[in-house]
């Protein structure tokens, strides 16, 4: 919110959410560990991560730091330090909040809630512009109330910072919530209408706000979380499946159906776009015959070679400094010098460089922890979403309906933050903190006739 933003002066992404973990922590959180309530054993990676993070942070300084347009190196380190302590600070309260049934079950009616808010604002930013190619004064100004962030043509933001963000909270905390309840059949609601639930609604519904966004690392991050559970489900069901067919060969030309599925979905998909979405309006007319660099100059045509060369950058800041890296906040300052000669060719990357005062960042949070905290910090965060992982597993093969549902939820997370980690290098996530959370600290013993996670 900009009155938060203004508040607190600072216009960062998670400046509006600091402010309200701030009240969490002194009133709830913060009671809750001086009481004697601890956190699940799966934060200790995490941790650990955060230690090893402020540790490299420390060490870089006794690094010569290139300067960078007279950028503060402080204060770029206490940005980034406050935005991971901001971000495991919702992990924690979501961890300690969620530690019995009746708490969880309310968690997930807000979830509900909340998010039909953000996809019937989502829904009407596209019926008015849709309808006349123009946003309403009112509606512009209950926007910009809520969000410090524009409003798109022909994408649609919801009250998010832009389309791509608005996809990040619908991938990583709302559709794995709905699609996994809308597997299960459990909802948190006391009504249902027969085969329909609230949850599913809402699963329908939120999938249609999705492909409004116009994200594309979002859309394919969605479709992995579905072809994920297609092929779970096609393994858990393979015996049965030898017995009905009575042949390997059958179960391979199934699976090699829903792969032709899956690829022509696909193809309809960046058909679609390519009419809505002028980043890819040439992708059915790219001539690729001759080119010495095919890749990148797909890319470039897609306007993805940018995020191709700050990766490059960042992997180069990793292998200059592998073990724990140059510091949290700093990749900014190395990235001109270990920028190829191909970025310069690129618009978006000469500006930043040379009409803008803004500090380069990776696009990328896996590359990111690499360059920031090294091999060490990227150890202990992987371990981290590993030990997600296999917890979330499990809980899919519980007994319980809400159990299954959390853990199909994780699962479908971690898939899409796989993936969406490479659209964005932030740790103001307060949707995937929040996921994870409530995912590590359900209590979920498993019952005797549970089989063992594999993962």
């Amino acid at each position: 919110m900009p009155l938060v933003v203004k508040l607190v002066h600072s216009d960062v992404v998670a400046a509006p959410s600091g402010l309200l973990l701030v009240i969490i922590l002194f009133f709830y959180v913060f009671p809750r560990l001086l009481s004697g309530n601890y956190l699940s054993e799966n934060a200790i990676p995490l941790i650990c991560f955060i230690i090893i993070s402020l540790i490299a942070t420390l060490i870089s300084f006794f690094y010569a730091i290139p300067d960078y347009k007279n950028a503060s190196v402080y204060s770029a380190s206490i940005s980034a330090v406050l935005t991971l302590l901001v971000g495991f600070g919702f992990y924690l309260a979501s961890s300690l909040w969620v530690q019995d049934e009746s708490r969880l079950r309310f968690t997930l009616r807000v979830f509900n809630w909340s998010g039909f808010i953000v996809l019937l604002w989502t829904f009407l930013q596209a019926v008015f512009w849709y309808s006349s190619y123009r946003y309403p004064n009112w509606m512009k100004e209950i926007h910009f109330f809520l969000s410090i962030g524009p409003l798109y043509r022909q994408r649609f933001v919801g009250f998010a910072l832009e389309p791509s963000w608005l996809a990040h909270q619908l991938n990583l905390l709302y559709l794995p919530l709905w699609f996994a309840s809308t597997i299960t059949g459990f909802t948190s609601h006391r009504r249902r209408f027969g085969w329909l639930t609230f949850e599913r609604f809402l699963f329908l519904f939120g999938m249609g706000i999705l492909y409004l966004t116009l994200s594309r690392v979002g859309l394919v991050a969605f479709l992995l979380t579905v072809t994920f559970f297609v092929f779970s489900s096609l393994w858990r069901r393979r015996s049965r499946l030898l017995r009905k067919y009575r042949s390997n060969t059958i179960s391979i030309l199934v699976i090699l159906m829903i792969i032709l599925l899956i690829l022509a979905f696909l193809v309809f998909l960046g058909w679609t776009l390519s009419k809505l979405d002028y980043r890819m309006a040439n992708l059915f007319q790219l001539d690729l015959r001759g080119r010495s660099d095919p890749l990148m100059y797909l890319a470039e045509k897609l306007s993805l070679a940018a995020r191709f060369v700050y990766w490059d950058s960042g992997f180069k800041i990793f292998n200059q400094f592998p073990l724990l890296g140059i510091g949290l906040g700093h990749a900014g300052f190395y990235m001109p010098n270990t920028l190829s000669a191909y970025a310069l060719k690129l618009v978006e990357v000469r500006d930043l460089l040379f009409r803008t005062e803004t500090l380069l960042n990776i696009k990328s949070l896996w590359i990111r922890i690499l360059a920031e905290t090294g091999i060490f910090g990227f150890s202990f965060f992987f371990t981290w979403i590993l030990n997600v992982w296999i917890k979330a597993k499990m809980m899919t093969q519980h007994n319980s309906r809400l159990i299954q549902t959390i853990g199909w939820m994780g699962c479908f997370v971690l898939i899409a933050f796989l993936l969406e980690g490479f659209s964005l290098d932030t740790f103001a996530l307060p949707y995937l903190w929040t996921s994870t959370g409530i995912i590590s600290s359900v209590k979920s013993p498993l019952s005797s006739n549970s089989v063992k996670a594999k993962i």
